[in-house]
């Protein structure tokens, strides 16, 4: 091999170190309000909500046991975890680029022995004469090793590439945890919102089983005609057409459960039947600034990790607007028997070859190609504000809807309490004779719809908060330790 080819190969492994070429990525800088609009806290440190297990707060040991399992064996978080190792492989896999392939070579070559004439000299003088050639059997087997040299970049920007997307796939598996934990929480609070209006329902037809029976034994004592006893077995009849509703509805607020945790429909029928009350939602608030959203919801952080992953394949696309530079290497054993091969006077070869390659000319399709990753690259960063954007509406909306809940409670638990006044009342009032029957079942039905409404209430309260910390981002970290089958190793974490 001649200096000058040594030269072209050192310079190359020099070049191959210093030079990158494309973009070096930044996250782009978000512009973020100072506090939120709709938030009735004062704006202040930034809170690591993430990190919370805001669940536990509402004090329901079933809920806590529910989100738990869910975390271990929820399918859409298997399939998330798959995405996370399909990942990883392919950053191996991009990192093989920087070492030589080496591929085992062998051959066994037979020769048949002949007598070849060859006829030599001048017009009218020739001569004649016979060659015998040698039969015999060459053994070869070697190693052939080539490396592409990364002078521009290509591979490490592909490597960035690569990199960045694992850690898109982890962010991912963490919003898909994310989702599910709002997911469990809200089917809980319907199940409970369904069974408290069942209990609700049950209790006003039981109230206005009675009322029947007052108004036939007035009926039977001559004191009102029929109608009053019509009317009272129209309304309880009425009431208890709910009952239905609330027990499918019930039903299917536990299918919906057993499927997220990975289960067949009813197999938390029994665990779930009993009923209990809606979880508190009393102490549980909190927001944080609208800036942590950057760094909390996996969603965003899983779009800005698409944005830098398509940043470097703008590097790695031009990267092929250069020239290559390879070392292709030959290194072998031959001899004419299989005895001498395996002897250390077996004959030896090797080469060295150093080459460059460079596309001049493709009718533009690798500038193209740029053009294209630069087009994609703009899309992405759209994306990301975009998703900033209506993160932070998400926020607001769930605000907005928490707080006029809030108002709403208080003002239905007073509903309440006045029509339960009016149904005592217009009883009193009916069996003294000092009213109509139906004073008593407008008194029974507004007090049946205030109880109602303010149980609806409440449940919508606490699936307000749940859709609140959901916006937030919070508590995917908290329930990270559950999820620890995705191998997330502390390269990837964030």
């Amino acid at each position: 091999m001649s200096y000058r080819s040594l030269g072209v190969i050192c310079l190359a492994l020099f070049l191959g170190g210093c030079i990158s070429v494309g973009p070096d990525y930044r996250r782009p800088a978000l512009e973020a309000p100072a506090q939120w609009t709709e938030s009735q806290e004062k704006a202040g440190a930034a809170l690591a909500l993430e990190e919370i297990a805001w669940w536990k707060a509402f004090g329901d040991p079933v809920l806590n046991g529910l989100i738990e399992q869910a975390a271990k064996t929820n399918l859409d978080l298997e399939q998330a975890r798959a995405r996370i190792l399909q990942a990883r492989a392919d950053v191996t896999k991009s990192r093989a680029a920087f070492l030589p392939t080496v591929d085992g070579t062998g051959s066994v070559t037979r020769s048949q022995g002949g007598t070849s004439t060859i006829t030599t000299g001048s017009t009218g003088a020739s001569t004649t004469e016979s060659l015998a050639t040698a039969a015999g059997t060459i053994f070869q087997a070697g190693f052939d090793a080539s490396w592409e040299i990364d002078v521009f970049g290509g591979t490490r920007r592909s490597v960035e590439a690569a990199r960045a997307k694992l850690e898109a796939s982890v962010e991912d598996l963490r919003a898909t945890l994310l989702t599910l934990l709002g997911d469990v929480a809200k089917n809980y609070a319907d199940l409970r919102a369904n069974q408290a209006q069942l209990e609700i329902t049950r209790r006003n037809v039981e109230a206005q089983q009675r009322t029947v029976e007052v108004t036939r034994e007035r009926f039977r004592l001559g004191l009102i005609t029929y109608l009053d006893v019509a009317q009272a077995e129209a309304q309880k009849a009425s009431t208890e057409s709910n009952l239905p509703t609330y027990e499918a509805s019930i039903k299917q607020s536990i299918h919906r459960l057993g499927i997220l945790l990975g289960k067949e429909p009813n197999a938390l029928k029994t665990e779930l039947a009993a009923i209990r009350p809606l979880p508190s939602t009393r102490g549980v608030m909190a927001t944080g600034l609208p800036s942590d959203l950057l760094v909390r919801r996996p969603d965003l952080r899983q779009v800005e990790r698409q944005l830098a992953a398509t940043s470097a394949d703008i590097g790695v696309a031009t990267a092929e607007l250069y020239p290559k530079f390879d070392l292709t290497a030959t290194l072998g054993l031959q001899g004419d028997s299989l005895s001498k091969f395996s002897k250390a006077s077996s004959g030896r070869y090797w080469s060295l070859v150093p080459g460059v390659t460079w596309n001049l000319f493709d009718g533009g399709k690798a500038r193209a190609t740029v053009k294209n990753k630069r087009a994609v690259y703009e899309e992405k960063l759209a994306k990301y504000h975009a998703s900033f954007l209506t993160a932070l509406e998400d926020v607001e909306n769930a605000l907005a809807a928490y707080y006029a809940e809030q108002t709403k409670r208080r003002i239905l638990a007073e509903s309440v309490r006045a029509n339960q006044e009016a149904v005592t009342l217009s009883h009193e009032r009916y069996r003294k004779g000092l009213t109509n029957f139906l004073d008593v079942l407008t008194a029974e039905n507004s007090l049946y719809t205030a109880q109602s409404n303010l149980s609806k209430s409440e449940a919508n309260l606490l699936t307000d908060l749940i859709s609140l910390y959901k916006a937030l981002g919070g508590g995917w970290n908290a329930a990270d330790v559950r999820v620890a089958g995705s191998q997330v190793t502390p390269e990837t974490k964030r």
